[in-house]
Order: C-alpha cells, then structure tokens, then sequence
C-alpha cells in the first residue's frame, strides 16, 4: 500500500475548504493532517469510523464537518455543544476552522472519549472539554450553549426534544442532514428557522443544514 502524500492531502484539504467557502491556514491544514494520521493509528484498535480512505475522511468527515461554518455567525466566546461526536465530528473540525469557539464534545462511549481526549490534547486545542456522557445526563444540568450541533441522528424529533432545553435564548441548533426529507415536513416542526444546502466538493454528494432556534 502506498504511504500517503502529506503534501497532496494537504492540497485536497486546502482546495475542498475554498470551494466551500472556509479557506485554512497552513496551521489548521497541520492540524487536520495531524487528526487525520491519528483517526487511522487508533481507528486499528476500535471502531472509529467505518471510512477508511484518506480523501472519503477528508471529503466526507473533515470538509462536510466544516460546511458547519456557513451557519455559524463569527461572534468571539461562543460556546458550541457537540452532541454524540463520535470521532469528533463536525465538533472538531468547527473548532479548527474557527479557533474562537469554545467548544464541548459529549460522547456516551468510553473508548471515543479517550480518543478525544488524546487528540485534543494532540492539536493544542485550547476552551475545549470532552464529556462522557449521554445527553440526557447533560439535560439535568443548568448549562446552556449559544451553538448546538448534531450530525448522526435518527429523527430531528428526537434530536430537538433532547436539545432545545440545553440552547440559550437565542442560540442555534444545526443539524447536518444527507437524507432525503421533506421540506415541508421540517418547516412544520417548532423552532425552525432555514435550511442551508450545501455540495461536498469531490463527490458532489448535495447536503444541507437544518437550522432551528429555541422556540418563544
């Protein structure tokens, strides 16, 4: 097997990320190089993600994670909830594109959190906190985030019952949506605000945004 190319990925990350419109800096294509080697060496020990090839986790992890940017204001000391990151995802690669986040990953397995925690410590990520715990234990507390981001979820029901308690007055949830869904279905549930489509840039694949706000 070919050893990657650190140079061609990092024009892969840095092309993708004009073309949606979230240009990096040398230090975040770094940082993304970094988070990539490391997702491969432990994605050996456990189950990380089942996208195994280097420009799928940079398309399909890393750049549709960004498109996160489009719905997010450039305001300095916002706090944005990661809710069932994962492997970090779209959490991390919104705090790397935007360092000014202060950012709160909740990930229910032991492992994944383990994982956060190295590779958070990995890319110097500073006002960044890993929980593991489930969101209904996030739920009890008194905490409320100006961002919330979910990208793996089954039903925005769902989603928005266990969220829109944990948004600030005027804050945000973003959902990353792939699948089909009717649109007049989602207009039609309480909170939501727009709809931000979006193209990944390699595969074309067309996604959006789902943006809803607390409710009066």
């Amino acid at each position: 097997m070919p050893r990657p190319d650190p140079a061609r990925l990092g024009n892969l990350l840095a092309t993708g990320a004009s073309l949606l419109g979230c240009p990096l800096t040398d230090l975040q294509i770094s940082q993304f190089l970094d988070y990539l080697a490391d997702l491969k060496n432990w994605n050996r020990r456990m189950n990380l993600t089942a996208i195994r090839s280097d420009q799928d986790v940079i398309e399909k992890h890393f750049l549709d994670s960004l498109a996160g940017l489009k719905a997010i204001e450039k305001r300095p000391g916002q706090v944005l909830l990661d809710v069932g990151t994962g492997a970090g995802f779209p959490g991390v690669p919104l705090k790397i594109g935007y360092p000014e986040l202060r950012l709160t990953l909740v990930e229910a397995s032991q492992k994944k959190a383990a994982f956060l925690h190295h590779l958070c410590g990995r890319l110097r990520l500073s006002d960044t906190i890993v929980l593991n715990q489930r969101i209904e234990v996030l739920s009890e507390a008194n905490e409320r985030y100006d961002l919330i981001v979910v990208r793996a979820f089954a039903k925005i029901e769902v989603v928005l019952d266990k969220t829109m308690k944990l948004l600030s007055p005027k804050g945000r949830l973003i959902l990353y949506q792939g699948r089909p869904e009717s649109s007049d279905q989602v207009r039609s549930l309480n909170g939501w605000q727009c709809t931000i489509p979006y193209e990944l840039p390699f595969s074309k694949s067309h996604r959006r945004l789902e943006i809803f706000t607390r409710p009066p």
